[in-house]
């Protein structure tokens, strides 16, 4: 593979803390830990202020070794992105592990230290193919993921979603396969485009998987994919023994979903899919008349000029990007309502597909930007500044529980009772349920005699009972 170097704004998300462990899993005096369920909470051994969500499959046995996905979620929720992969990671056998620790914001070197400490404490314990440890994230966990691969090595792959590379200023000397996924609503979309194409121009094996959904945690029936990727790639690798069934039966359900398409006559929809298909199965199969029709394909008008409105698209897209982006700190709370219910309307009316996805991507860039910038100037103690930013945030983004959150935080610190438990209270019926952020706030402490307090942290916790 050639080296490279991509460069890849790193503007929002980076990294984590420490965990670790030198016990071989023999440790007698240990209760099992139960297989086939999620456990949530699994202390590193010899650091225990670091913790990891864990998966094992049933048949899980102390004398083998298995496959490892090590998963980081953007907010620390360890099981999150475990309930997406248990069911595919049981059929498989995989052993599957979420940081609870790793979180936006952190970084590159407590990321290094937590990884470290984690991954030791988790080959300790379990037998593990140490030639088929696997990366995986959402958002800025997919920059961590990305990030191990990179600059640790070690990884066979990452599964990407929704967040491409960090910024590296060195050439990648490090070998591992890339899967990407991005829903088509998602203000990452751009973004995991374009790292799809750099990848290509640079000889990494790779597939980017395009799934209908804005910014989060792919579906569970498409992030599943990302196994029939993992599978086929170990035993091209002879990582894995070939399992001739498999690869049939995976290939037979693509080679059916092509002919659908081509009764369709969609030749761009058939266009991806066999693209698709020589990615999967390049080395395992048969596939020259697939690699054929895909280099017809490529020199249709129909190819062409989807490839070509989709670039026409990217920078439509950039171009408003930057627009409203400056728009942010020059115009008030009346010309953003007047201009997201313009925004809205379009979405609803529009005729043309890839302009209302153009659309809510801007709209969710301009979200993210408004929760930046408020959250940078509240830390700062720019209370003023940072509600103007919360002001647009709401209107941006009215059904999400962040900016009541912070509105309420802003009134605590004004000591202003009604309006905190007013906004407080918007926040826990919009779906807010992160408990201990009120809990570790000491502005809110001033109000645990207050009995609508206790109310609202009753709703929070129902919230977050529900969360996986």
């Amino acid at each position: 593979m050639k080296k490279i170097a991509l460069i890849v704004n790193l503007a929002l998300c980076m990294l984590i803390v420490s965990c670790s462990g030198h016990k071989k899993h023999n440790d007698k005096e240990e209760l099992p830990i139960e297989k086939g369920k999620i456990i949530n909470i699994v202390k590193c051994k010899k650091n225990l202020s670091h913790s990891y969500a864990l998966y094992l499959p049933s048949a899980f046995s102390e004398h083998n070794k298995y496959p490892l996905i090590i998963c980081f979620d953007p907010h620390g929720s360890g099981a999150k992105p475990l309930e997406l992969l248990k069911n595919e990671a049981e059929k498989l056998g995989y052993i599957l592990v979420g940081s609870n620790v790793s979180k936006n914001g952190m970084t590159w070197d407590n990321t290094s230290a937590h990884y470290n400490i984690l991954l030791t404490d988790v080959t300790e314990r379990f037998g593990i193919d140490q030639t088929r440890i696997y990366t995986c994230g959402f958002s800025g966990g997919s920059r961590v993921a990305s990030s191990v691969a990179i600059l640790k090595g070690g990884v066979a792959g990452v599964i990407g979603c929704s967040g491409g590379f960090p910024q590296v200023k060195q050439a990648i000397k490090t070998k591992f396969d890339y899967i990407g996924f991005a829903g088509n609503d998602d203000m990452n979309y751009a973004e995991m485009l374009n790292l799809d194409k750099a990848l290509e121009k640079n000889s990494f094996r790779h597939f980017l998987i395009v799934f209908d959904g804005a910014h989060g945690w792919p579906p569970e029936d498409v992030l599943g994919e990302a196994f029939v990727w993992t599978e086929l790639n170990a035993m091209r690798d002879k990582k894995k023994a070939e399992d001739k069934n498999y690869i049939e039966q995976k290939l037979s359900s693509f080679t059916s979903q092509l002919e659908e398409l081509q009764k369709k006559n969609d030749q761009y929809e058939e266009y991806l899919l066999v693209k698709k298909l020589v990615a999967y199965f390049n080395g395992l199969s048969d596939i020259k008349k697939y690699e054929d029709r895909l280099q017809q394909l490529e020199t249709t008008t129909a190819v062409k000029n989807r490839i070509s409105r989709d670039e026409l698209n990217m920078k439509k897209e950039l171009a408003m990007q930057q627009k409203y982006g400056q728009s942010l700190s020059t115009e008030n709370a009346l010309w953003w309502k007047n201009e997201v219910s313009r925004l809205n309307y379009f979405i609803q009316v529009s005729p043309v597909e890839d302009e209302k996805h153009i659309v809510k991507r801007v709209l969710e860039y301009l979200s993210l930007a408004s929760f930046s910038a408020s959250s940078s100037l509240y830390s700062q103690n720019r209370f003023a500044e940072a509600e103007h930013y919360i002001d647009l945030y709401s209107i941006i983004d009215p059904d999400n529980p962040e900016p009541e959150f912070m509105y309420a935080q802003i009134y605590a610190r004004k000591k202003d009772a009604e309006k905190t438990m007013e906004h407080l209270k918007r926040s826990a019926d919009l779906g807010f349920s992160e408990k201990s952020r009120i809990g570790n706030d000491s502005i809110f402490q001033k109000f645990n005699s207050d009995k609508r307090f206790a109310e609202i942290m009753d709703i929070i916790t129902n919230n977050q009972n529900k969360k996986p």
